[in-house]
């Protein structure tokens, strides 16, 4: 007795089903191109120096050195998602979602106005003089960073476990000395943000 075969069971000999691209392949994808674009064409375009100078013998960071880590960030972020272990079910943006997103996009902001107006409204209810006369002085230099940056990384990290923990505290704290040590006390010439622009 013979099967009868309907349209939607047919399927063309030599020809595989179209599979749609997983969401981190995208993101992989999208900040390679932007890596590669910042690595190759912007710097290249945009800055007078290199990663660091030697004048007179002192040691001085280079215009490029900032943008050229944050290419490398975001290539190694791209090739980690590119090469990394993916879940069979492409996921799907539900309220849980959104909600993790906008506690992020909300951390972020608060974080970053802390680093704006933290030593400037400080230095205007406690000192004598301007902050812009006191951005590379202790502590004022360090008020806006320091708040700011732990905010932030404190904030998602809260996020991330769903409650504020010791442990989020700590790796706050951690981070921006650890900013504070590798970036402001090495160079004499280099203003933590956002005091470069106070």
């Amino acid at each position: 007795m013979s099967q009868r075969v309907t349209g939607a069971g047919l399927r063309r000999p030599g020809r595989r089903p179209m599979r749609s691209l997983h969401p981190d392949t995208v993101l992989a994808v999208i900040l390679l191109a932007f890596a590669a674009a910042l690595l190759l064409f912007w710097l290249p375009a945009d800055t007078d120096t290199g990663l660091y100078e030697i004048k007179r013998g002192k040691f001085t960071i280079g215009d490029a050195l900032a943008p050229a880590f944050a290419g490398t960030v975001m290539a190694v972020a791209g090739l980690l998602l590119l090469i990394g272990p993916r879940s069979h079910d492409t996921p799907k943006l539900d309220t849980d979602h959104v909600k993790f997103l906008s506690a992020m996009i909300a951390i972020a902001l608060a974080g970053m106005v802390l680093m704006r107006w933290a030593g400037p409204v400080a230095a205007m209810l406690f000192a004598d003089d301007d902050y812009r006369l006191l951005r590379d002085t202790v502590p004022w230099k360090y008020l806006g960073f320091a708040s700011g940056g732990f905010v932030i990384v404190a904030g998602a990290s809260s996020v991330v476990e769903g409650r504020f923990s010791r442990r989020a505290a700590l790796a706050g704290i951690v981070a921006v000395l650890l900013v504070i040590a590798l970036y402001d006390l090495p160079f004499e010439d280099l203003l933590l943000p956002p005091n470069g622009d106070v």
